[in-house]
């Protein structure tokens, strides 16, 4: 009877203290024809279980702590059932404090990415030494997405996890995988994620982080918008900052990936002065987005509205 009550209290105390992921992982092969998805299967459940059920790193996360986020596979090709080239896309979310609404921290994709999987063979990773394109790449994203997180809650916070996923990357030069690769022809792959946020150069991108999220989107549910407002304007400054000291970043582009309908309905209520200052900057720094940042001085909603347009 002992041992079975204490059986349950570790059955407990495991499900409030886990784990730091709660992935989703989809293998999409819908574009293979006439091949076994037997193999697609297994490998969206070892991928499953790799990042949610593995020790990332030395904390214990409560089960509302966890990193949610999407990782998904289209399949292009398969060769000899092992050698894949796929389209990857990664989503990143974050609650925002006290308010169902969840904000995305990061939208991007790889394509033309290639793997090679071994059904029945175990996925392993060392983050100071290379063995597979895939389990480098799935856990450089892992560690990206706790640095994010890490940063929108304190300052700097995402540090340590920045220094993690540069060590894969040093460990990833032995590749021949391009996107490990300091490449002055494709400046938005891992290799420059990795710099832009570990260049002294860039340093406003921290604070953004923090000011964005934490000082600013944390207490828009509360009663001091007008304050919170402020702070995101401060966050869109400093990237504008970073843009007057290097255009196109692939930080900044991120960034804007996951942010322009966000930020449009932050200020589409706001006042003019600021929806004014917002439109300028954002058309300036992002003016692939410009027609979207017209809508904030239109008084328009976009496609991905949020509760704080107001």
């Amino acid at each position: 009877m002992k041992r079975l009550f204490a059986l349950m209290l570790l059955l407990f105390a495991s499900n409030l203290y886990s784990q730091e992921f709660k992935v989703t992982v989809s293998v999409n092969s819908s574009k293979l024809q006439g091949t076994d998805k037997t193999v697609y299967q297994n490998l969206q459940t070892v991928l499953t279980e790799f990042i949610n059920d593995r020790k990332w790193t030395n904390f214990n996360y409560k089960q509302y702590e966890k990193i949610e986020a999407n990782i998904s596979m289209n399949l292009d090709e398969v060769v000899g059932r092992e050698d894949f080239t796929t389209e990857l896309n990664i989503q990143l979310r974050r609650p925002v404090y006290n308010s169902t609404y969840t904000t995305t921290l990061l939208n991007t994709k790889e394509t033309g990415f290639k793997f090679k999987y071994i059904e029945g063979q175990p996925l392993e990773f060392d983050q100071n030494n290379y063995k597979d394109n895939l389990t480098s790449t799935i856990a450089f994203y892992l560690y990206y997405f706790l640095a994010l997180d890490a940063e929108s809650f304190s300052p700097n916070g995402g540090s340590p996890y920045f220094q993690i996923c540069l060590n894969i990357i040093n460990a990833a030069q032995r590749s021949s995988d391009a996107s490990w690769q300091r490449s002055f022809t494709n400046t938005q792959n891992r290799y420059w994620m990795i710099e832009n946020y570990t260049n002294s150069s860039y340093n406003p991108l921290h604070q953004t982080w923090y000011q964005y999220h934490r000082l600013g989107l944390d207490m828009m549910a509360g009663e001091s918008q007008t304050e919170a407002r402020s702070n995101i304007i401060l966050a869109i400054e400093n990237l504008q900052k970073v843009h007057r000291e290097k255009t196109n970043l692939v930080a900044l582009q991120q960034f804007f990936d996951a942010k322009a309908d966000e930020i449009v309905n932050i200020f589409k209520g706001a006042p003019a002065n600021e929806q004014k200052r917002v439109a300028e900057i954002m058309k300036q720094i992002n003016p692939t987005n410009t027609n979207k940042y017209d809508q904030i001085t239109q008084g328009q909603q976009s496609a991905s509205p949020t509760p704080f347009g107001k």
